[in-house]
């Protein structure tokens, strides 16, 4: 699944999965895909918000929708619903990290699922 939808900020909001967000991401920031995984490890409170903005904001360009938020209203909106631990994080987190997960197609008479590996 390539999106969510998720109440937050006081209102449902649809988030993107996948390379465009990222690659936005890494366009307009110091991060690359190489360095995102561990930053997101070592500094969660600085990097989760971060790519839900960026999540948020490719989502409204995807739908040709006007922005009317910036990175500050979404740590705000990431605050008031709890952080880390709030519905919100956890239900993009949990979205974000199924959107990663793929499997290669099995051959014949080997048993193992080879995965893709986690961004």
């Amino acid at each position: 699944k390539k999106k969510a939808e998720i109440d937050f900020g006081g209102e449902k909001r649809t988030f993107y999965f996948g390379l465009g967000f990222l690659n936005m991401l890494c366009d307009e920031t110091e991060h690359n895909m190489v360095n995102l995984e561990k930053d997101t490890k070592e500094k969660p409170l600085m990097m989760i918000p971060l790519l839900m903005y960026y999540s948020l904001k490719f989502s409204y360009l995807m739908e040709d929708k006007e922005i009317n938020f910036n990175k500050y209203k979404v740590i705000s909106w990431f605050d008031e619903d709890g952080g880390l631990s709030g519905k919100g994080c956890l239900s993009f987190m949990t979205g974000f990290g199924d959107s990663t997960k793929s499997s290669l197609p099995i051959e014949k008479g080997n048993k193992k699922k080879v995965k893709m590996p986690k961004v």
